[in-house]
């Protein structure tokens, strides 16, 4: 099943796809996808759009911050996508 991770940054008008495979389960590309969306929004941060691809499903993403005011990457990809497919 194939999975891409991206994100449309600030006067883009493009997604750029930054990571991209293809697992052979839905379980394998459902952790490999939220993996690197975790990943990549460690490094751009917040206040961009985040999108993925997993098989069938369209995700948007928009993080935020804690209570503390840091990321939020602990919950960035719960309930995004169901556990079976």
């Amino acid at each position: 099943m194939r999975w891409k991770v991206g994100v449309l940054r600030p006067g883009r008008e493009n997604v750029d796809w930054t990571a991209a495979g293809v697992e052979t389960t839905w379980t394998h590309t459902r952790r490999r996808a939220c993996d690197e969306l975790r990943e990549l929004v460690a490094v751009e941060g917040a206040g961009m759009e985040y999108r993925m691809q997993v098989g069938p499903v369209p995700v948007y993403v928009w993080p935020g911050a804690d209570v503390d005011g840091w990321l939020d990457l602990d919950d960035l990809t719960e309930g995004l996508l169901p556990a079976d497919l």
